[in-house]
């Protein structure tokens, strides 16, 4: 036989082949469309059906896999995703075509936006009652094609969630035809037109309740999710085990989580810290030394001792000149008398009498402006303390490890997480010292939220709570001085929470959608301001209220009142006792003897000095 009939015969098999099977440019106009370019068809064509369809869709640059429909097919080897989108195609007026629906059923394989299902048929109608079989969800990408001569009618298939009892919804999509090419009607995103789940029960967040019209079925979970023992408990073990669809509260990122579960949008930024009244105390041991450095106090008395030598000088030298000029009291006791006035001087006190030669009183002067302006500094550093704002030297969480403040960790479990994970040697001490059982403390230091601001309330504690909680607690039960003492102490850094959904779920990128609509609408924004309280606000006119002196700081000066009046008391007794026992017996009549007075001439001289 000739081969070029033979050639001819071959060639005309193939391009009539394309009017009896599938059309290889409508699945190549299809998939184009979805950015589609790995095809796997499941169908029964004979070997010249699968040459034409397999030589058009590849001269488009696609990949194409022909699967013969049998029993033994290997879904999951079959269906192996290389890339992001795969195609299946699936004619379904082949006698065994259910035969690949249950077998991708029952080898788990989910209906989501990796495989993009084109289902062909010659029906007039969609097969409604194999459709509703399947566990179709919000997110299938599943298309029917009718087909009637050259015409393919698509129509758009899903079920909110198959797993819930939701409906199936069949939406006509657009048409294909040779001469106009593909025609799709179906232009709104996705997860916009899918949106109406008309009162499905879902195991599902509250905030998009109304947006997506479904019924909420809460369940309550002891914690958000840790891996303890190499399982996870709380809310990720519900959504492991597949009770739970979509978290309600937001999860904070964590490495261990991201395998068991889909982080959609970041919906709030978690802020715990401690919270203390800063304490009025220092580090200084007696408040009236604060004004000089220790150096300064030595020079003080440095310069006190050579004032009271040069005043010796001096008034040895009217010891000398006695007999020529009034007698002054400095000169019966020189010694004695000369260290009093250094010490009237600097204690601004008066004196009993004043030196007669000019040396002295020139002495005499400079000591008491050199005193005077020494006890000008003093004062107004006195008082400058007192009128300022006390320093505050807890200012990180060292310093909070050092202090002698109890503190108290607010009692969720993500403290206990913090504390069991963290490689932080300052918070590890702080946990050991402070938080941890010991002699002194029979139970970890967990508070609830109440209890623990009440303590700080009373001062000499920190507590460690989310701001938003403490906040509340602080602005209601807080006066406006105990606001002022707060401080706040980071433990660990801000965390960014986000929505989580079960791992592969279905509902993923419609809580994405949603939420994303939710956030850049403002809702969030609006509720953040309504349910979050802001920072408690320490009045500026605070700092010009009046501060009333504490004991604790008044009493070093009361101390050292109290040592005076002893020794006074002391001295007094001593030299009575001695007094006595060098003059008994004037002291048992009326006579006095004047110490310093030989005879009654000096007695007159004294007297006449001082008239």
């Amino acid at each position: 036989m000739d081969l070029r009939f033979l050639l001819f015969v071959f060639v005309c098999a193939i391009r009539c082949n394309d009017a009896n099977g599938l059309s290889a440019q409508f699945l190549q106009d299809y998939f184009a469309d979805k950015f589609i370019h790995q095809i796997v068809v499941f169908a029964c064509y004979n070997h010249l059906e699968r040459v034409s369809l397999s030589r058009q869709l590849m001269l488009s640059d696609t990949k194409l896999s022909y699967i013969s429909i049998s029993e033994n097919i290997n879904m999951k080897t079959t269906l192996a995703v290389n890339y992001y989108k795969l195609g299946i195609v699936l004619d379904l007026d082949c006698t065994k075509s259910e035969i690949v629906l249950d077998k991708f059923q029952k080898e788990r394989l989910p209906y989501n936006e990796s495989y993009f299902w084109m289902v062909i048929s010659k029906d007039s109608m969609p097969p409604i009652e194999i459709l509703r079989k399947l566990p179709l969800t919000v997110e299938t990408e599943f298309t029917l094609a009718l087909h009637h001569d050259e015409i393919y009618v698509l129509y758009d298939v899903y079920n909110p969630s198959y797993r819930h009892g939701g409906r199936l919804n069949v939406t006509y999509m657009g048409v294909w035809n040779p001469l106009d090419g593909l025609s799709i009607k179906l232009t709104q995103y996705k997860y916009k037109r899918r949106a109406d789940f008309q009162g499905l029960h879902l195991n599902f967040s509250i905030a998009l309740r109304d947006y997506y019209n479904y019924t909420m079925i809460l369940t309550q979970s002891e914690t958000w999710g840790y891996l303890i023992n190499g399982s996870f408990n709380g809310l990720l073990g519900d959504m492991i085990k597949g009770l739970v669809d979509v978290g309600v509260t937001p999860l904070q990122f964590k490495r261990e989580r991201i395998d068991v579960a889909e982080f959609t949008v970041q919906t709030y930024l978690a802020r715990p810290s401690f919270f203390l009244r800063h304490p009025k105390k220092t580090s200084v041991r007696n408040g009236f030394l604060k004004p000089f450095r220790e150096e300064v106090w030595w020079i003080v008395v440095a310069v006190g001792f050579i004032y009271w030598l040069i005043l010796w000088l001096t008034s040895k030298l009217e010891l000398y000149y006695r007999n020529r000029m009034p007698f002054s009291k400095i000169n019966l006791e020189v010694g004695f008398e000369t260290g009093f006035i250094c010490m009237a001087a600097i204690s601004q006190q008066g004196l009993t009498d004043s030196p007669r030669l000019y040396s002295g009183r020139i002495v005499f002067l400079s000591l008491f402006v050199w005193a005077l302006l020494l006890y000008q500094f003093y004062s107004a550093s006195i008082v400058g303390s007192l009128l300022a704002e006390p320093p505050r030297y807890i200012n990180d969480l060292k310093d909070l490890l050092e202090s002698n403040l109890e503190i108290g960790i607010d009692d969720i479990a993500y403290n206990y997480d913090f504390f069991a994970t963290t490689s932080d040697p300052v918070a590890l001490e702080l946990y050991k010292r402070k938080v941890a059982p010991n002699k002194y403390r029979k139970k970890p230091a967990f508070y609830n939220h109440t209890e623990g601001l009440r303590k700080v309330k009373k001062g000499g504690f920190a507590f460690h709570a989310d701001v938003n909680t403490a906040y509340k607690i602080i602005t209601d039960t807080f006066s406006e001085d105990e606001i002022c003492d707060l401080v706040e102490i980071q433990l660990f850094p801000a965390k960014h929470v986000a929505t989580v959904t079960s791992k592969h779920s279905p509902f993923k990128k419609m809580v994405t959608y949603g939420m994303r609509q939710i956030m850049e609408h403002g809702l969030s924004e609006r509720l953040m301001h309504v349910w979050q309280y802001r920072r408690p606000i320490c009045p500026k006119t605070h700092s010009s209220t009046p501060v009333p002196v504490a004991l604790g700081e008044f009493l070093p000066a009361t101390l050292l009142l109290l040592m005076g009046l002893i020794i006074a008391v002391a001295v007094l007794s001593v030299e009575n006792f001695c007094k006595r026992c060098k003059y008994p017996e004037q002291l048992s009549c009326n006579t006095y003897v004047i110490p310093g007075f030989k005879n009654q001439a000096d007695i007159n001289m004294y007297i006449q000095g001082h008239s």
